[in-house]
């Protein structure tokens, strides 16, 4: 049986680009076929690397009917206008993080791919981390018992530099929040994954260090209520001297659990033991992202075989909720309840 290969776009070529790029060459059902960014030469200099076209213009690239796939890299504000154009031009889409910066944008999105029966795949790598895997494993096969709580720890750090490399970062309208929406975005994911859906979130989000520099959130913590009336807690801060690892703990009638970037712990109550310990692991932010390769393969699995992708539009929507659930709450220092 033939091999049906999608042809594929990737648009937009900062940094997170080689990730996406060296995702789609090891795969034998995509061939990559342009590489497209406003800064001419920097796509130029990249195709060239690779091997591809390149352009400038999403439009141009979007009338190519060789193009399936598209993989969406671009700054906040631009996911939700481009994604539509490649939904609406019956493209399917990876797209990643947040899927956009509004929920009623994200809505529409979702609307649109069912219309067009298009695929959205949204990156949150980090379920598929090992220790993500089988964290849910255990909770799925009810070794924890009943949730009772969850907490998670971010504590990285993004100074100056980082918001003068892209002048759209730390603007309320290009990049749509700070911490929360870019940084903490993964955790609360992984918050959501594993505890299940959310009843109502109260949060408060501050701008502690950076004020001369940005306009959004650098800090944030939050108290989650879920619908099985579980209780999860975040603290998030940019203003870390260094990346430190990501923490978790899930708390169970039965045992409890504890993540720290890709190790993961048990304790059924003679105290906590390693389970899953990776010999790659790199401490925080340079971990985070070592699944990208797996996710855009399961993806594009999904796309050939016409089964639903696990990380959809609508599981990045759901996500989304919470970030601005704690933008909206910290505002009117009232609840916010989740639309689900």
């Amino acid at each position: 049986m033939e091999q049906h290969i999608m042809g594929v776009a990737v648009i937009g070529c900062g940094i997170i680009a080689n990730n996406h790029i060296q995702s789609i060459l090891e795969m034998e059902q995509a061939e990559l076929l342009y590489l497209v960014d406003v800064d001419e030469p920097k796509a130029k200099a990249l195709a060239k690397t690779y091997g591809c076209d390149y352009g400038v213009d999403i439009d141009e690239v979007l009338q190519d009917d060789r193009v399936q796939v598209v993989h969406i890299l671009t700054p906040h504000y631009l996911h939700y206008p481009m994604t539509k154009k490649a939904i609406e031009a019956g493209k399917h889409v990876v797209l990643e993080k947040p899927v956009t910066i509004h929920v009623e944008d994200a809505r529409d999105l979702e609307r649109l791919a069912k219309r067009h029966h298009r695929q959205v795949a949204t990156v949150f790598q980090n379920r598929l981390n090992p220790s993500s895997i089988e964290a849910k494993h255990l909770i799925n096969s009810d070794q924890l018992g009943a949730i009772k709580g969850i907490k998670a720890v971010v504590t990285w750090s993004r100074d100056s530099a980082y918001y003068e490399q892209a002048d759209w970062r730390g603007k309320w309208k290009t990049e749509g929040g700070g911490l929360l929406i870019n940084q903490a975005i993964h955790v609360l994911d992984l918050m959501r994954w594993l505890g299940g859906p959310m009843k109502k979130i109260k949060g408060h989000m501050d701008t502690r260090l950076l004020e001369d520099y940005i306009e959004v959130d650098d800090t944030a913590e939050a108290t989650i209520t879920y619908d099985s009336g579980a209780v999860g807690i975040f603290y998030g801060t940019n203003n870390y001297v260094d990346n430190s690892a990501i923490e978790m703990e899930i708390l169970g009638e039965k045992a409890k659990l504890r993540l720290m970037d890709n190790g993961l712990w048990l304790d059924k109550g003679q105290g906590y033991r390693q389970i899953i310990h990776d010999e790659k692991v790199r401490n925080g932010k340079s971990y985070w992202g070592n699944s990208h390769g797996l996710l855009i393969k399961k993806a594009y699995e999904a796309i050939v075989k016409g089964d639903k992708i696990a990380t959809d539009i609508s599981e990045g929507l759901k996500t989304l909720e919470i970030v601005q659930g704690i933008y909206q709450s910290s505002k009117t220092g009232e609840d916010y309840y989740f639309k689900h």
